[in-house]
């Protein structure tokens, strides 16, 4: 009786891991809604969709869904890796851009494979025509966007007029001293 009870949730399991409803995949489809919302926060922020699709009946998105934030997410999450929630991450992502970082790799980038032109030089010249403010709100509502910390505990970064943080004096290491002969016997029961 056991194993009939057991046997359609191992089936349900099999099924969804075989149908792809693991956690990177959920965040792929929350990226045409992610990507709304940065555009809704930073209205200015070009769109760069006029790129075409090798074939437009490839089940892709729809050319005017196809933006520089749709595509600079799936290079985040899926070439690159990393977590839609951490600001650090992003801050890498950008890096990226600005080859910074790790080097990115224009065969690998989002829409090189499916549209006309690949995307990669231009969006590149695009993040890196930003001013540092923008890429700072760009990079505050690429975090929102995917529900990360509004909030996050600012670093503890020192000024100039900022006294050095105190810090208690270590006490002198007693050296190390070396066994000697028959220091050996002293292991004996």
């Amino acid at each position: 009786m056991r194993k009939q009870a057991l046997l359609p949730g191992l089936l349900g399991i099999a099924v969804a891991v075989l149908l792809g409803s693991g956690p990177a995949y959920a965040q792929l489809r929350l990226i045409p809604e992610a990507a709304r919302r940065v555009y809704e926060a930073l209205p200015d922020l070009p769109l760069e969709n006029t790129y075409t699709p090798i074939n437009p009946n490839d089940g892709g998105p729809a050319p005017e869904e196809d933006t520089l934030v749709r595509r600079m997410m799936i290079y985040h999450l899926q070439v690159a890796g990393r977590s839609p929630t951490d600001r650090f991450d992003w801050q890498l992502t950008l890096a990226d851009y600005f080859d910074a970082n790790e080097p990115m790799v224009a065969q690998r980038y989002p829409g090189a494979d499916r549209l006309t032109v690949n995307p990669y030089a231009q969006d590149k010249a695009v993040v890196q025509s930003l001013n540092r403010q923008q890429r700072q709100a760009l990079l505050e509502a690429l975090v929102l966007a995917f529900g990360g910390d509004p909030n996050p505990t600012p670093l503890y970064i020192p000024t100039d007029g900022d006294p050095a943080p105190t810090r208690p004096t270590p006490e002198p290491m007693k050296p190390l001293l070396l066994p000697g002969s028959g220091s050996a016997d002293l292991l004996r029961p």
